[in-house]
């Protein structure tokens, strides 16, 4: 007879895989043991789409998204709208700033916000506007995103899951395009945000603010990386394949572990701790 595990690993899908490969941790790691000028890494990244300045490299979309919020300097009781399906972390921020989250419907038959929707949404305390695109598919926004501008509401754009290299930029008609390079995504670096921003004076506020937060550390990142490396390991069939057997034996579902450890950038189970968790500068020392 053949071996029960064995025969189950053949069948086995892995839902949860790193889309990064060992060169590039491998790489990450020993990067983090060189001293380099932080100011050509930050020059380096942010220029990746164009060299015009007009990109703030961001610890994650959080992050970035909270820099806007702080930005704002909107008073408390605003309004900001969100395409309806959303993650919370997001709508957390906007809660913890004092302002009103308010979602608008999905049109099911493109799962994104359509105009009718939006201008039902829209209210004398609306402000800001973030729809998000989703499951790597690029949804058409620019009607809802001229929409706002023509009425003073600030159009944030989530290409979180929609990027594709230099292919897509960003709508040409919202004023922040935010790229997230987390532990899920397909392209990753395990962290790290991209966020467009057209106005240059409101750039300059969120520069501003960011340059206040503490640099991350070196080892912090090592740290990250290794961490990692131990679940990039853990996710080949031959290990998961123990894991599942052993949360199967004591009736528990291995996913949620796993998935926990994967899936969020930062916690955000208090307001004490979401400037520790949103609010370092992305690159290391």
């Amino acid at each position: 007879m053949g071996c029960p595990l064995k025969s189950y690993l053949g069948q086995m899908w892995v839902r949860t895989q790193l889309k990064i490969g060992w060169w590039d941790l491998l790489a990450g790691a020993w990067n983090c043991f060189k001293s380099k000028d932080r100011e050509t890494l930050r020059r380096g990244v942010e220029s990746f789409f164009a060299d015009n300045d007009d990109t703030i490299v961001a610890y994650s979309v959080r992050s970035g998204f909270d820099l806007l919020i702080q930005a704002l300097e909107l008073e408390p009781g605003y309004e900001v709208i969100f395409s309806a399906l959303n993650v919370k972390g997001m709508v957390r921020v906007v809660r913890d700033a004092g302002l009103v989250p308010v979602p608008v419907d999905l049109d099911r038959r493109s799962m994104g916000p359509n105009l009718e929707k939006l201008q039902a949404a829209i209210t004398p305390r609306s402000r800001v506007f973030v729809a998000a695109h989703l499951f790597g598919t690029r949804l058409d926004l620019d009607p809802l995103f001229e929409f706002c501008r023509n009425n003073g509401i600030i159009a944030v754009e989530d290409c979180a899951q929609a990027f594709n290299g230099k292919v897509y930029p960003g709508s040409l008609k919202a004023d922040l395009n935010m790229f997230s390079f987390g532990p899920i995504k397909t392209s990753t670096a395990l962290g790290g945000a991209l966020i467009g921003v057209r106005d240059d004076s409101l750039r300059g506020r969120m520069r501003a603010i960011q340059a206040t937060y503490p640099v991350q550390a070196n080892a912090k990142h090592l740290k990250r990386i290794v961490q990692f490396m131990g679940l990039k390991l853990i996710t080949s069939r031959l290990i998961l394949g123990a894991i599942y057997k052993y949360y199967h034996s004591r009736g528990q579902d291995y996913e949620d572990a796993l998935a926990d450890r994967v899936r969020d950038v930062a916690p955000l189970k208090t307001a004490k701790n979401l400037a520790s968790s949103l609010r370092p500068r992305c690159l290391p020392c």
